[in-house]
């Protein structure tokens, strides 16, 4: 299989983000952002300037501003911007490729979460997104990553999801192997179908290409970024957190950092 073009994500998600809130529909972001904000206050965070890195369609960042937040959004994506701005009105929001993040201020906190670490596909291009939220990190600052873990590349991409609404149905299907082994990539076909007036389908289709950033790959490269790796949580798909990390048993991997003083 070819290598995937360097800006598929902007692609796939280009083409996913009308019915990107309906894929995600069952997710309680406010629940899962509040459990995120809890480590990183216990890693030390102290001010309520936030930076979210593939913010997509604004699902982490309205809940945070809800709760005192000062927030920055960007995201690879512009129509996934535009889907945000409906729930952050007047939010600064820039396209921005993770792999070469601008200088957006001072964070005390960064959020990378919805497996977007994922779409990178090579240990060089994970350094470089750490990197660059090293950067917009206050000294002191805490980032807080997910990713997908083995389990999650094993079962969803080898597997269908769909996602109904009454105009739109989302359909996941996922085109790699149940024996993917650890740092193997796979793909997913996501298909956003949506009701014409006509009464009449039509389909947009993209392909989205995950890989598998095993616990230690994580670790190191936080640590060439210049970031101390504070602590690494596994999640089900309820939202527990446990440590450590099991890569065959846990849906998400959660990783805390700091920026040093």
């Amino acid at each position: 299989m070819s290598a995937p073009a360097h800006d598929h994500a902007r692609a796939a998600y280009d083409a996913l983000a009308p019915g990107y809130d309906t894929l995600t529909s069952g997710h309680d972001h406010d629940a899962w952002t509040g459990t995120l904000e809890a480590l990183a206050v216990d890693a030390g965070l102290r001010g309520r300037a936030l930076l979210d890195v593939a913010c997509g369609t604004g699902n982490t960042l309205a809940p945070m501003i809800a709760r005192g937040y000062e927030a920055v959004g960007t995201d690879v994506s512009a129509p996934m911007l535009d889907e945000a701005r409906r729930k952050a009105p007047g939010v600064r929001l820039v396209v921005a490729d993770m792999r070469a993040l601008p200088a957006l201020g001072r964070f005390d906190l960064i959020f990378c979460l919805g497996d977007a670490l994922n779409y990178l596909q090579t240990a060089e291009e994970l350094e470089a997104a750490l990197d660059g939220m090293r950067r917009n990190l206050a000294p002191g600052g805490i980032a807080v990553l997910d990713l997908n873990t083995l389990r999650t590349f094993r079962a969803l991409y080898s597997g269908m999801l769909v996602a109904p609404s009454p105009d739109r149905v989302v359909v996941v299907e996922g085109r790699g192997s149940p024996d993917l082994p650890s740092g193997g990539a796979a793909t997913a076909r996501i298909d956003r179908l949506e009701r014409l007036p006509s009464g009449w389908w039509r389909r947009v289709r993209g392909e989205h290409h995950h890989r598998h950033h095993p616990e230690p790959a994580v670790r190191a490269a936080l640590a060439a970024a210049g970031l101390e790796c504070r602590s690494v949580h596994g999640a089900r798909t309820t939202g527990v957190l446990d440590a450590p990390l099991d890569d065959h048993a846990h849906d998400k991997a959660v990783y805390v950092a700091r920026r040093g003083a």
